[in-house]
């Protein structure tokens, strides 16, 4: 056989002449040619089917294939499937033999496909998948403003409704959204649900079809509340068994009798953020009589959103334009009803961008950050990849000789990249696919949509885009390398072990000079991200939550008044004052107040029932400036249970009751923006711009307290007296030494003591409600400080095993280095020197980089600026400490090379 191989190779050397192979070069050639042919002896080919396979493997002579080809009759695509096929099956035999190598590669592409498409099913499902209603592009969400007083989204009247559905000539349906709760009584025990109050357009709008019974049609309507519902499948398997013989069942929803009419299927989602996700219970109504306020045009006092949809064909251009003129025309119309200081518009948005529109940043800055690790894997690899292509120079250059061109070289290296990465992008989507429920738990409930996160075939073709793109990108460097091979020098460099090309290393300190500048833009991103989330851990909500339970507590709304049995001031203050007197006698509660919002949970600053118009007696109203406040109601004992220092005057006392002055406290913010040169004790403000409003004296100014959020400032806030101003939804507080597990059963027996059909919900110690407040942003910066870690990891392994590979490969010129008298610090400090050389390279670029593009997460951040020196200064010291370390460590065994041992070895 080697006889035979010889001769091949000395007609290979006729044939290619002009390459002057040496005799080195004939004697390589045979004992490859050799070693392959025998390889494929012992897979079960003949002799002579082994000697063709080894010449078409170790480089695809002209002739050989060409009479391989035509013996198969083969030709066109043919030939082109044949050598993918061969390069495949060549990539995968390579694959093989280094399984360590493909290993670490596959679980290290695994990681980043894996986290770019569990990120990306969320994107998708929130984001980019269309609304799962009829023609979702034709819905819009529709604001009524004011700019000219600088309000957005305010309440509306049903009179300007009826002008949108006749006049406008833009919408094909129109419904009103109300939420909110209501008490489901007749079961064990009361229940709180998620209502939805639509119009009887509603569902027909939105294309949506039974599970079981029907749904509203106009047959249904009514002024008021239409006398029949429907409920969720959730609640349909949850509370009812999925009885299938529910519809014509009644329930008591807040004591009015209702009859269910059908089931939504368990797909169905209201179009809306609500507390629960979705709706639990529907309810339709014509908004024009008990309970809805009286319809009278400049009574903008229907507190819901309103959704339209567009007529066929119409453009949302072209209906902003119509509608345009419509509010100018009712303008005109109705002067005394729109003041012209407030300039009265309509405005259309996109519903879907309505509904995700608070999330996108969030969103999209993860979605950046698993890109940034995917490119860290794209250049960890690359540059693996470059050095076992330093390793195969002898093999490249044997196929050069051996007829292969080079195209068809890079084609080959580019193959096994691309198989690399189709069998890192399959383990990638399996762990997605194993982890998705595990990640789906962790994503905050304010996140809309969450329910739809899956990973369907617009996630899959994602994975596949990136696996192929990250093949492409790790692939691309190691396959020009190999095509660049000189023959003999190939041959000669390979066969000594002396080293790679000096080009070779240039694009292997390249790519780690990449990967650093990557890993420093995501570890600044997680370093801004997790300063927003310390500073508001530290943040001061106004108040001590340690020790406080909240319980909150739903009193119904029947649809018709005189069936109210809290209706009016003084049955709500009883009510209220036989709560907190019962609460108070549970052992272990030391302090119990009322109060209509729990701080941090009061989401109301565009609410127009809770952020409400001011007027401020003895002050002119001025059209520039919204005089606008949130109220809060409180019982007398709240300061001092919650302990807000009060600044000066007095706190409520059980004195402050109806039929006596109204009084009010107001926060510092109110304090400072209302009356920042004057005392406000003593003066006089009101809620609403009517005469008939009742004028509060302001007794006391309170330290701010977080109410919307620890990431909310600057929003003022006004407290009344509950037994002045009760309110339907309250939370009891009780300062206690008990935890909320040991209290909720005392409270709803108390509770249920006074009205059984009283629901009792979301009962919480302080801590873990303001724990919760923070679950999208610690979401963020959890999931982005874990990325800028993996990215920290890759990026010293990359400069670790940059300068360990160079140190296998220089140990010849480190033995002659020594040989001639240089010490071990010289040898340390040579190899030292490399990798903090390419470190600060790295992280300079990455620093540049990081500084042009901080300005886009600032919506993000709280309490840090996008370019903070402190993480701009601790990141770099950071990296570069641990990429000194990385480069030590190689850098030492250099020292150890003993110089006797290379020069034999070499």
């Amino acid at each position: 056989m080697i006889s035979w191989v010889k001769q091949i190779a000395s007609r290979l050397r006729s044939s290619f002449a002009s390459r002057r192979i040496d005799h080195d070069l004939e004697e390589e050639l045979a004992v490859h040619l050799a070693l392959a042919t025998e390889e494929n002896v012992k897979r079960g080919m003949s002799v002579e089917q082994a000697r063709r396979q080894a010449l078409i493997e170790l480089g695809g002579v002209e002739q050989a294939q060409q009479q391989h080809r035509e013996a198969r009759g083969l030709a066109g695509f043919g030939r082109l499937a044949e050598t993918v096929w061969q390069d495949v099956v060549y990539g995968l035999r390579m694959l093989r033999k280094k399984p360590t190598f493909t290993l670490v590669a596959i679980l290290t592409l695994a990681l980043g496909v894996g986290a770019n498409t569990a990120i990306f099913s969320i994107v998708n499902a929130v984001l980019l998948r269309s609304l799962p209603y009829r023609d979702p592009d034709r819905l819009v969400r529709i604001f009524f403003n004011e700019p000219g007083l600088g309000l957005r989204d305010i309440t509306f009247s049903k009179p300007e409704v009826d002008d949108l559905r006749n006049r406008a000539d833009v919408f094909e349906g129109l419904s009103p959204i109300a939420g909110g709760s209501v008490a489901m009584s007749g079961t064990k025990e009361a229940e709180r649900l998620e209502l939805a109050v639509v119009g009887f357009d509603y569902f027909s709008m939105l294309g949506a079809t039974p599970e079981l019974g029907r749904l509203y049609g106009p047959q249904d309507y009514d002024p008021g509340f239409a006398s029949s519902v429907v409920i969720s499948d959730a609640l349909w398997h949850r509370d009812f068994g999925a009885d299938p013989n529910i519809i014509g069942r009644t329930v008591r929803l807040d004591n009015d009798p209702y009859v269910i009419i059908g089931v939504v299927p368990p797909e169905f989602r209201h179009p809306a953020v609500t507390a629960a996700g979705s709706a639990d219970v529907w309810a339709a109504a014509g908004f024009a009589a008990d309970p809805f306020p009286k319809v009278i045009r400049n009574n903008r006092s229907l507190n819901a959103g309103l959704i339209g949809q567009l007529k066929p064909g119409l453009t949302l251009g072209e209906a902003q334009a119509r509608l345009t003129a419509l509010a100018k025309q009712l303008r005109r119309d109705y002067p005394t009803d729109y003041p012209s200081q407030a300039q009265w518009t309509i405005e259309i948005k996109p519903l879907q961008g309505y509904l995700v529109g608070n999330v996108r940043p969030m969103l999209l800055a993860l979605q950046g950050a698993v890109i940034l690790i995917v490119l860290i894997v794209s250049l960890n690899i690359a540059n693996l990849l470059l050095a076992r292509a330093s390793g195969r120079q002898q093999e490249m250059a044997l196929r050069l000789a051996l007829g292969a061109t080079r195209g068809r070289m890079i084609g080959q290296m580019l193959t096994e990249s691309l198989l690399l990465s189709v069998l890192g992008g399959i383990a990638g989507v399996l762990a997605a696919v194993g982890s998705l429920h595990f990640i789906v738990r962790l994503v905050p409930a304010s996140i809309p949509r969450v329910n739809e996160i899956t990973i369907d075939a617009g996630v899959l073709g994602f994975a596949l885009l990136i696996s192929i793109v990250t093949g492409l990108i790790f692939g691309l460097a190691p396959a020009l390398q190999s095509g660049k091979t000189g023959i003999s020098d190939g041959i000669r460099e390979g066969g000594r072990g002396s080293g790679t090309s000096a080009r070779t290393g240039r694009v292997r300190d390249a790519l780690v000079v990449s990967e650093l500048a990557l890993a420093v833009m995501l570890m600044v991103g997680a370093g801004l991200l997790l300063g927003t989330l310390r500073d508001l851990l530290r943040e001061n909500p106004g108040f001590n939550p340690t020790q406080v339970v909240a319980a909150n507590v739903w009193v119904p709304v029947p649809d018709h008044p005189e069936d109210d049995a809290y209706r009016g001031i003084p049955a709500k203050v009883i009510f209220d004052r036989e709560l907190l007197r019962r609460i108070r006698t549970i052992p272990g509660v030391e302090l119990a107040a009322i109060t209509s919002d729990v701080p941090t949970t009061n989401h109301i600053i565009n609410d127009p029932l809770g952020n409400q118009a001011l007027t401020i007696e003895d002050r002119r109203v001025d059209s520039t400036q919204d005089l606008r406040a949130e109220k809060i109601r409180i019982s007398p004992d709240y300061f001092r249970l919650m302990q807000a220092p009060l600044l000066r005057g007095r706190s409520f006392t059980e004195g402050d009751k109806d039929g006596k002055q109204p009084v009010a406290i107001i926060d510092e913010t109110t304090a400072r923006r209302y009356w920042p040169d004057r005392d406000p004790l003593g003066r006089r403000i009101r809620f609403g711009q009517t005469v008939t409003a009742p004028w509060m004296t302001i007794v006391g100014i309170v330290r701010d307290i977080k109410s919307d959020g620890l990431d909310i400032d600057g929003v003022p806030h006004i407290y009344v007296s509950a037994f002045q101003d009760p309110w339907r939804s309250l939370s009891v507080v009780v300062r206690t030494s008990l935890p909320a597990a040991a209290l909720d059963p005392q409270i709803r027996h108390e509770v249920h003591s006074i009205d059984p059909n009283l629901p009792v919900f979301g009962v919480a110690s302080m801590n873990d409600v303001i724990d919760r407040s923070l679950a999208s942003r610690r979401f963020s910066a959890q999931l982005v400080g874990a990325f800028a870690a993996v990215a920290l990891v890759l990026a010293s392994i990359g400069i670790y095993g940059l300068l360990a590979y160079m140190v296998g490969q220089r140990s010849r010129e480190i033995g002659v280095r020594m040989a001639l008298g240089a010490g071990r610090s010289d040898v340390l400090k040579l190899f030292l020197q490399r990798g903090v050389v390419l470190a600060g390279v790295g992280i300079v670029a990455g620093m540049i980089f990081s500084a042009c593009c901080a300005s886009l997460i600032a919506s993000l951040l709280y309490g840090v600026r996008p370019h903070d020196l402190g993480v701009f200064g601790t990141v770099p010291v950071v990296l570069f400490i641990v990429a000194v370390l990385a480069s030590y460590l190689p850098a030492r065994r250099a020292t150890k090379v003993d110089p006797i041992v290379a020069l034999r070895e070499a």
